[in-house]
């Protein structure tokens, strides 16, 4: 538990370090807000098949949006993406803490039915994504990434098992983010870490990884 603590408290302060330079408390404000709701939300909840708190996720997708540039808006959204899809936070109660244009980058984030079988939920996600706006893409984008690196890290470490732990395996999961970086690369003009996406997929899925 002071290990998961001291964990949180590290990112918080890496997330919100551009802001304690700033006087715009109102900002600050709300990064540290979304930072805690998320922990609060996810508490209990662990990364597939690791004993890692999943909150070190969305932690690391608000870091990835505030080292790439973005606004305290959006990076709050970063850490709070997951928290409808994966826990009992609501709209309205997105809507009541964080407001409006929070609730929307959140909602782009989120696959809405979730009764739909894996292939339809993703073909779905994928199908939306040239109607999402530059910025709820950017969410979208660092959420990718981090997914990718943490795959890639596990694989590292474990091997080709570590495909198991998917609800589809290494081709469905190459389909699925082929799919995304070949969707959103009409927005890499207005967000440009796309490339950075497409180069972490290229890398997990090269036919040559490995050798």
């Amino acid at each position: 538990m002071i290990k998961r603590l001291a964990l949180k408290k590290k990112v918080n302060d890496i997330i919100l370090t551009k802001y304690r330079k700033s006087e715009r408390q109102d900002h600050m404000n709300l990064i540290e807000k979304a930072t805690q709701f998320a922990a609060i939300k996810h508490e209990g909840q662990y990364r597939k098949a690791t004993k890692i708190p999943y909150i070190t996720h969305p932690f690391a997708v608000g870091m990835i949006l505030q080292q790439e540039g973005y606004g305290e808006e959006i990076i709050a959204a970063g850490l709070l993406h997951d928290t409808m899809e994966d826990t009992d936070t609501t709209k309205e109660e997105l809507l009541q803490e964080f407001g409006e244009g929070v609730l929307n980058l959140v909602m782009a984030a989120t696959e809405q039915d979730r009764s739909m079988s894996w292939e339809e939920r993703k073909q779905a996600t994928v199908n939306g994504l040239a109607l999402k706006t530059p910025e709820q893409i950017a969410v979208i984008v660092a959420d990718k990434i981090h997914n990718l690196r943490s795959i890639r890290a596990d694989l590292d470490k474990y091997g080709e098992e570590i495909w198991s732990r998917f609800n589809r395996g290494k081709q469905e999961q190459a389909w699925y983010y082929t799919s995304i970086v070949k969707a959103i690369t009409p927005f890499e003009k207005e967000v440009p870490f796309i490339r950075k996406l497409s180069i972490e997929m290229d890398d997990l899925f090269s036919e040559n990884r490995g050798k």
